[in-house]
């Protein structure tokens, strides 16, 4: 019966300290949806393009979800309360740096849709994120190819209803108990830092996302086209500059709202320089002043 009562989950680490309201908060909003917040920003992406063409001309083909993406971990990196989940109402810490996003098959009404995760880490750079993504997606579409979780889905989407119900509250169940075996977890890509989807790629505006109730992903991000938008110059002139919307819906229940702004800033900052990006967090790290020892502490259980 221990087994069941156990803290430990394979895919995060138990957040002991911190803010008591953010441990209660997962029994008075129970849910990520009910939990969720929205935050708009709109980036001036001109200095992104610039580097992107920069970098085509010498033969390397970055695009801008794999800037935002790396900007994503470096954020993640320097403000892991954004890395977090809740799960069981329990309050983890992830122990990577995961992120999902769709891929369309084909460009077509009948193309399929699959989901991309991608594992992450500290030493990551514009560089191999980009090598990364770019071999998730070619193995994605390529059609006599079929993935796990794709596979999964097809299965069951041809069982009878009972059988899929039955099926799905016993993998809840497991989930919120931190038992689900790893094997199960690695085919269902819900279980990811944050979850991506690139409506820009369609010359979609991007809309605010839903949240999983399924799975540890905390953060939907959605990015739009890009379009002319003022902006204000430091001499408090309006010039209009190429710009894209990210449109973040976030469970509130990870982090404070001062928390969060002060995040949002420092994903601007990458944004707005993605020369940045070619160093790892890592690297960053190490070329940082020792900073103030963190308020809490993240334990094993």
């Amino acid at each position: 019966m221990g087994l069941f009562f156990s803290k430990k989950r394979s895919d995060g680490t138990l957040v002991r300290d911190g803010d008591p309201m953010q441990h209660i908060m997962p029994y008075i909003m129970p849910g990520r949806n009910e939990s969720a917040i929205y935050y708009k920003k709109s980036i001036d992406v001109e200095q992104v393009q610039a580097y992107i063409r920069e970098q085509r001309r010498q033969g390397r083909r970055i695009t801008l979800f794999n800037v935002v993406v790396t900007a994503i971990l470096h954020t993640l990196y320097q403000r892991p309360h954004l890395n977090r989940f809740v799960a069981g109402r329990r309050l983890y810490q992830h122990n990577g740096y995961d992120v999902s996003y769709i891929v369309k098959k084909s460009m077509t009404d009948e193309g399929n849709e699959s989901i991309a995760s991608v594992e992450l880490d500290k030493d990551d750079n514009i560089f191999t994120v980009t090598d990364r993504m770019k071999k998730h997606i070619d193995q994605i579409k390529i059609e006599d190819v079929k993935k796990g979780d794709d596979y999964l889905i097809s299965t069951f989407s041809k069982l009878p209803r009972w059988l899929v119900r039955f099926t799905v509250t016993i993998v809840r169940w497991l989930d919120f108990h931190g038992i689900m075996p790893k094997k199960l977890q690695d085919a269902i890509p819900l279980y990811s830092s944050v979850f991506f989807s690139h409506l820009g790629s369609l010359g979609s505006d991007a809309p605010f996302h839903h949240l999983y109730e399924f799975g540890t992903t905390s953060i939907f991000i959605t990015i739009g086209r890009i379009y002319d938008a003022p902006h204000k110059n430091r001499y408090g002139e309006i010039e209009w500059k190429k710009s894209v919307d990210l449109m973040c819906t976030i469970d509130e229940r990870i982090c404070d709202g001062y928390y969060l702004i002060k995040s949002m800033k420092i994903l601007e900052k990458y944004l707005n320089d993605p020369r940045l990006l070619e160093q790892s967090p890592a690297d960053h790290e190490s070329k940082a002043e020792p900073a103030a020892a963190p308020v809490g502490r993240v334990l094993d259980a």
